[in-house]
Formats: structure tokens, C-alpha cells, sequence
């Protein structure tokens, strides 16, 4: 069914299985799936002469342009799902599932990747995502005080969004600069030597 997002403004072919909630593609915002968010289902361009191409709205043309970017090659699924989360922030179910029917990939191979590699993300990120090195170098430098103190600042666990969309929390195995642990990397900036008192400071720029 196509869906218009309240927020933006855009409209998408939603095909997931939540019958409450729709996030959109564009702007991520959580859509309620109600009588006015649920557009014409048809995808065809009303305007457009008998026989003429379908024109693709929505997801299935997000994938179709990224897809064609790649030249379709099948052995591009990584960098197709790393273009798509570049440009959208993460990879919602709908697109995995239009990734597959367009590129001809069994859904099970497409889902396998985006859950296996750490740098694809299910679930919508924060507009500031937050990284915490808990690495064993880090790891003996107190890092784990540094995510409880982050958990707490946040109302958030790990792996979570807040409710609001501003933060997410990510813990990772190396952030790549083991000397200078506890280390955090907040939306690519990174920080180190981190404490809590050092966290306040920095989490009061972003406030």
C-alpha cells in the first residue's frame, strides 16, 4: 500500500508487516498507519499513456536508482546496502525486501549481510550517534563506567535510540586508537581519555 509521511510530505510503497507503524524512508519519521496516511495503492503514473513504463514511487524507486548506480551487478550487495544506508541512515525491512526482488537475490542472502556486517544498521539511528570503544584496551581503561554513564545521560541500553531521535548508543570493538582509551566517537568526532566528568562536558554541546 502507498503511504504519505505526515512530517515530510513523502509517499512510499509500504510493504512490512507492522499494521500500526511505518517508518519513512525519507526522513525516518515513525508514520501511524492510519485512513489519511494510506494513499491510492496503485504505483502507475495516473497521467501516463496506455503501454508507457510503470514509474516506480517510493522504495521500489530508491532501490531502482541505487541499483542502476551499480549497474545491477549482483555481486554489488554490500556496496548497494552501504549506498542505501548513506543516503537514509539504515535499512528498513521494505528496503531489503526491494532489494532482493529487483537484484534477484534470495531475501535470506540480503538479510544475512545487512545483520552480519556491524556497519549496517535495522533500526533507525539517532540524528547523533554515539560510539563507545569497549575493546579490551579500552575495556581496562574503564570504558564500561563510560557506557553506564552514557545509558544513564541517554534513558537509553545499548544498541537503542532515544525516544525523541536525537541519540543513539552503538558499542564497538575498536574505534583504532587503543593508546588514547576510553575512547568515544560522537557522529565521526572522536574523543579520548573519555571520563565522566569529560562525558558531561561533552554531551552538554549536543544538549
Amino acid at each position: 500500500m502507498l503511504v504519505e509521511c505526515q512530517h515530510c510530505g513523502y509517499h512510499w510503497d509500504y510493504g512490512g508487516d507492522n499494521r500500526f507503524y511505518a517508518t519513512c524512508p525519507q526522513c525516518r519519521y515513525k508514520v501511524r498507519l492510519t485512513e489519511r496516511a494510506i494513499m491510492n495503492p496503485k504505483l502507475t503514473d495516473m497521467n501516463a499513456p496506455t503501454g508507457s513504463p510503470v514509474k516506480l514511487k517510493g522504495v521500489a524507486k530508491i532501490v531502482e536508482r541505487t541499483l542502476s548506480e551499480h549497474g545491477f551487478d549482483k555481486r554489488s550487495l554490500i556496496q548497494v546496502l552501504l549506498s542505501i544506508q548513506r543516503r537514509y541512515g539504515w535499512l528498513p525491512q521494505e528496503m531489503l525486501s526491494e532489494v532482493s526482488r529487483q537484484l534477484e537475490v534470495p531475501y535470506g542472502r540480503v538479510y544475512q549481510i545487512a545483520t552480519f556486517y556491524k556497519a549496517f544498521s535495522m533500526t533507525p539511528r539517532g540524528k547523533h550517534h554515539v560510539k563507545v570503544c569497549n575493546g579490551t584496551s579500552c575495556n581496562v581503561r574503564g570504558s564500561q563506567t563510560v557506557i553506564e554513564g552514557l545509558e544513564r545521560k541517554l534513558g537509553i541500553g545499548r544498541e537503542e535510540t532515544t525516544i525523541d531521535g536525537r541519540f543513539s548508543l552503538e558499542t564497538v570493538n575498536c574505534l583504532g586508537c587503543c593508546s588514547m582509551g576510553p575512547m568515544v566517537a560522537i557522529d565521526g568526532e572522536y574523543y579520548g581519555n573519555m571520563d565522566l566528568n569529560e562525558l558531561d562536558r561533552i554531551m552538554k554541546d549536543f544538549s
